[in-house]
């Protein structure tokens, strides 16, 4: 019986790089989308959970609360609405960036869950506001859904603080 001996298993293609990125031109946090995206999400696992609450009161206080099997179809229930919960939560902040850095060569947009997409220079962007939302209670300041096509031509949708894709201001003199 021979021994066994290392194999040498060749990588795969190399997944085409981005382009170096120019100089950060600005960096700007999303602070107000991120805030409407965490407070809408906290409104609604807050009304699920209160829906959730009178369903289990509801049905414990049915005559056939007693009756063997029931317990089961309930844990059922409440293990779905965790997952309709954890979901939905992470629906309603996935369209919020963290941040938008204003590069020399282009915008880079930062995802919630890390990922980047490049977009071209803020001067060329085709960004389009969906709806706008006033700041109030969802967030301090105002918000807007935006659709801007990226370098492949694909049409994005996030919820960012009004006038995050806007040109940058110049510098005064004096």
């Amino acid at each position: 019986m021979s021994s066994p001996r290392p194999v040498r298993i060749p990588k795969g293609p190399v997944a085409p790089r981005v382009p170096v990125a120019g100089a950060l031109l600005e960096h700007r946090p999303n602070v107000a989308g991120t805030q409407r995206a965490f407070r809408f999400a906290i409104l609604y696992v807050f009304a699920l959970v209160l829906l959730d609450v009178v369903l289990v009161g509801l049905d414990l206080s049915s005559a056939e609360a007693g009756r063997p099997g029931i317990e089961s179809g309930l844990q059922l229930f409440i293990g779905i609405a965790v997952l309709l919960g954890v979901g939905s939560v992470l629906f309603a902040l996935s369209p919020a960036p963290r941040y938008v850095d204003v590069r020399t060569d282009g915008v880079v947009v930062v995802g919630r869950w890390g990922q980047r997409t490049w977009f071209p220079p803020v001067e060329q962007l085709d960004a389009k506001v969906a709806r706008h939302y006033p700041g109030g209670i969802l967030s301090s300041k105002a918000v807007d859904m935006v659709q801007v096509v990226d370098r492949t031509g694909r049409r994005r949708t996030y919820q960012v603080e009004s006038g995050l894709f806007a040109a940058p201001t110049e510098p005064t003199a004096g």
